[in-house]
């Protein structure tokens, strides 16, 4: 069955490993398959916000899939087509509960990230690149207090980095008690959403619209956030530096990011060029 759709996570799999560049090979194999009538989408766990750098190197995409499947984002008609957020009194109980805390936190909120300010320290011991992480901080905004700032507001993700496992724990069960979805894309982290909110059931509900059926799906990761995506996915593929548990929920597992692992499977399975 033919490919009809790709669906990419950015972070560790369309990116280089340095977070900011998509190769040449990559991109050509993109707007090849794009040009035989493939929607492409992105799937980040990114917010819509700090996407801006990649749709600039790939300004074919389609549509973007982002803060882990709480949105959807259409870039033809540059319209948010589906909401799925964390609600406004929840948002504010975490947030209020995360201030009293020593950890580094962040919001997504609005299609932009949300920072607490004095926490900004945490970036200079993250082992991510310098340029990465000046496209974050330059893309994001920081507030004394989130729990103020953001009172009445819904949240599409929130991400908590602590290198004291326990703590996370701790913090996993309580965003839990608050029916929350918990989940990571990088070490020392967890990320909560709505259950309903993945990368899966966004890229479900968009295949639906689009009525493509799931078997012409083709899907990519590297994370825990990805899973439900490549459960979906009829074809799907773990990068080579993907997460063990990834790795057993892909159909296939193709090379890691640093040697174009998604361009050697699009073009192998999608376009069908033979080595």
């Amino acid at each position: 069955m033919p490919i009809k759709i790709i669906a990419t996570d950015l972070d560790g799999t369309l990116m280089s490993p340095d977070h900011v560049t998509i190769t040449e090979r990559t991109k050509n194999a993109l707007l090849k398959a794009h040009s035989m009538g493939i929607k492409i989408a992105i799937a980040t766990g990114r917010t819509l916000g700090f996407i801006t750098p990649v749709v600039e190197q790939i300004p074919f995409v389609d549509f973007v899939i982002f803060s882990n499947g709480a949105s959807v984002y259409d870039v033809k008609s540059q319209k948010i087509i589906y909401k799925n957020h964390i609600p406004p009194e929840s948002t504010h109980k975490i947030l209020e509960k995360l201030h009293g805390l020593n950890v580094y936190y962040n919001t997504y909120v609005d299609s932009t990230v949300y920072i607490q300010d004095g926490k900004q320290q945490f970036y200079t011991s993250r082992d991510l690149p310098e340029d990465f992480l000046k496209l974050f901080m330059a893309s994001s905004k920081t507030c004394k207090n989130l729990a103020v700032e953001l009172n009445g507001k819904s949240a599409e993700i929130i991400a908590v980095y602590s290198s004291d496992e326990a703590l996370r724990n701790e913090l996993c069960e309580y965003f839990k008690s608050l029916g929350l979805l918990v989940t990571a894309s990088l070490k020392d982290e967890i990320e909560a959403t709505v259950p309903s909110a993945n990368k899966g059931t966004a890229l479900k509900g968009l295949c639906e619209l689009l009525q493509i059926k799931r078997e012409e799906a083709m899907a990519f990761g590297d994370a825990l956030n990805d899973i439900q995506m490549i459960e979906f996915a009829g074809s799907s593929f773990a990068m080579g530096n993907a997460c063990e548990e990834l790795k057993k929920a892909a159909s296939f597992i193709t090379l890691s990011n640093a040697e174009d692992g998604l361009a050697a499977a699009v073009e192998k399975y999608a376009l069908k060029v033979d080595f």
